[in-house]
């Protein structure tokens, strides 16, 4: 019984002390999708797209989404020239 009750306490002092594991995950997940959502936006500069649909894309604002969207994107956009960040967005956006 005693072994019962030592082991359940390590399980919940695991479990706490994993919490701000996940916080740090989901934060580098955040930083993560905000520099591929720049990147993607400087890949669409560097392609002459119109400044003024590319100034509406705030990436702090769209870190919800996961970095593979953006790797998505990126990739989408790198592997057909006249692919627009707009069009890209759409098609990852089909398959996330």
């Amino acid at each position: 019984m005693r072994i019962q009750a030592i082991f359940g306490s390590m399980m919940i002092v695991g479990l706490v002390a994993a919490d701000p594991v996940r916080a740090q995950g989901a934060l580098a997940e955040e930083i993560w999708s905000e520099s591929f959502c720049q990147e993607a936006v400087s890949l669409a500069r560097q392609r002459g797209e119109p400044p003024e649909s590319l100034d509406r894309i705030y990436c702090r604002a769209l870190k919800d989404y996961q970095p593979s969207y953006w790797q998505c994107v990126i990739a989408a956009m790198k592997a057909n020239v006249d692919t627009t960040l707009a069009i890209a967005r759409q098609r990852c956006l089909a398959s996330y």
